[in-house]
């Protein structure tokens, strides 16, 4: 697929790791490497699976994960040395909790900043292929209550829903982007909104369900659509801007 979408300015991998702390209430001072990792990893293939740039800062976080793991793993009396038996996993946590505590007083600031001038957006463009904005800075310029990774959350949820009937689905039609846009403008268009999860129907092909992903990722950079969330974990609800 030639659409491509980079992430390394939006968000890194202790972005991904925080998010991961806190969906599964965990104590960032106790993380169980194994399921950390784990969930990590799946949420790397997603992001592939949607031709989503993995930067090297996400395979090298990947890499300390699985290291960390290997290290815990480890019978503590095969330890010869006081350095052996620290804890490994003492490096990351002072970088999430050093990193957490940076982005708190930066959103604290950035509220202070947006009580102070107003704010002007540039109108939606007719094509997310104009000459002003490349496919590359799509994702820099979605903003959303909620953030990206809520989104490849609930869409992990569709592939995961889908499990094994993907390999098995022949797919017969195809869509570009721009068309699946118009079609959930046009289904969004006599209601008051939907529901992220009833924007993919059942059985249409692992190709069909990326490009319904990628359009939406568009609606929402170009603020036609609104994105909400009940609460933590909650479901997805789509509504279009302005409505």
């Amino acid at each position: 697929m030639a659409y491509q979408v980079k992430l390394e300015n939006f968000d890194g991998p202790l972005d991904l790791l925080l998010f991961l702390i806190q969906e599964n209430e965990i104590d960032v001072y106790d993380i169980p490497v194994a399921l950390i990792t784990g969930q990590y990893l799946e949420y790397i293939e997603v992001m592939q699976s949607l031709d989503l740039e993995v930067g090297g800062d996400f395979l090298l976080m990947a890499a300390t994960l699985v290291r960390i793991k290997a290290k815990m793993l480890l019978p503590r009396r095969l330890a010869e040395d006081e350095e052996a038996l620290e804890d490994p996993r003492e490096e990351l946590v002072k970088r999430l909790v050093e990193y957490r505590q940076f982005k708190e007083a930066a959103t604290v600031l950035g509220g202070h900043e947006d009580s102070q001038v107003d704010v002007f957006f540039r109108p939606a463009s007719e094509s997310y292929l104009d000459e002003e904005v490349s496919p590359e800075d799509i994702v820099d310029e979605i903003k959303l209550d909620i953030n990206l990774w809520d989104l490849i959350r609930a869409f992990k949820g569709v592939l995961d829903r889908e499990g094994d009937e993907l390999a098995r689905t022949i797919e017969r039609e195809s869509i570009t982007i721009e068309e699946k846009m118009d079609e959930i403008m046009f289904q969004l268009k006599d209601n008051e909104g939907m529901f992220f999860k009833d924007l993919f129907q059942t059985g249409k092909g692992r190709s069909i369900i990326v490009v319904t992903f990628l359009a939406l990722l568009e609606l929402i950079r170009q603020r036609q659509l609104e994105v909400q969330q009940s609460g933590t974990l909650g479901d997805i609800w789509l509504v279009e801007q302005n409505k």
